[in-house]
């Protein structure tokens, strides 16, 4: 073998050695790469930790305040709204109550507006009656009066 298929085989070759050498210390350089950005990643992430924890903790305490509040506004409206319904039975007795209180006043006052009407004519008819034996009397005076 001589000529250039020696000469191909011989670069050929060194390529593959150069390859060889070259590919693992790139692989290192890589890997070394990688392992400084795991270490900053992992530095990243428990920083987050340290600053994420408390305010994940205040959000957690925050939703259990807004669930307490909420429980505690739904009992309130629960204890509005019986106390309103009772309020509001109350009421429509009251008026049912009072509804026939005035029925009952009225027919009272129709009754004494009757009862009073008639009182008013029977004194005028006494009055008138008084009237004219007064005037009989007087008649009878003057001429009983004037006999003597």
């Amino acid at each position: 073998m001589t000529g250039w298929p020696l000469v191909v085989i011989a670069i050929a070759t060194s390529v593959m050695a150069l390859c060889i050498i070259v590919l693992p210390v790139g692989m290192l350089v890589a890997l070394r790469h990688l392992g400084k950005l795991a270490e900053r990643l992992t530095r990243l992430l428990e920083s987050l930790d340290r600053d994420a924890r408390p305010a994940l903790e205040s959000v957690k305490r925050t939703a259990d305040e807004t669930s307490r509040v909420a429980l505690t506004i739904r009992e309130e409206v629960q204890a509005l709204s019986g106390t309103s319904r009772d309020v509001r039975e109350r009421i429509q007795r009251t008026a049912a109550s009072l509804e026939e209180r005035f029925v009952e006043f009225d027919t009272l006052l129709d009754i004494l507006h009757d009862e009073v009407e008639d009182t008013v004519l029977d004194v005028a008819a006494v009055l008138r009656t008084t009237r004219r034996g007064t005037g009989l009397l007087r008649g009878f005076r003057r001429v009983f009066g004037r006999r003597r």
